[in-house]
């Protein structure tokens, strides 16, 4: 096992990116508080809890190795209740939002004479 680990190192990378799902009942400060400090962008979804029944919000984020334990330290700080879970994310494909082509509008249906 240790032998794959190493491969995967080796062909990987010292990058390799983590998704990060967070389940928190305090979304405005936990996704100002990743946003100002990693300068990443982030998904919210708006989720309920199956035990509580109560609403919750599901963030989630994609870090690099090196900010996983300043990130969860940074979400327990603001909600020590918060759920966070961690997983290996093979490929990261982006399009830079302000370089992407403005979608076609739709043309409008003729009017019939």
């Amino acid at each position: 096992m240790a032998a794959l680990k190493t491969v995967d190192f080796i062909v990987e990378g010292l990058d390799r990116s983590k998704g990060v799902f967070i389940v928190t009942v305090r979304q405005e400060e936990v996704c100002r508080a990743i946003s100002e400090t990693f300068e990443h962008g982030m998904t919210i979804v708006d989720a309920k809890g199956f035990y509580s029944n109560s609403p919750r919000t599901l963030i989630y984020v994609v870090v690099n190795r090196f900010q996983i334990i300043p990130m969860k330290d940074l979400v327990h700080r603001i909600d020590p209740t918060a759920y966070i879970t961690i997983h290996e994310v093979a490929d990261v494909f982006q399009m830079n939002q302000d370089s992407a082509p403005a979608p076609k509008p739709e043309p409008t249906p003729e009017p019939e004479p």
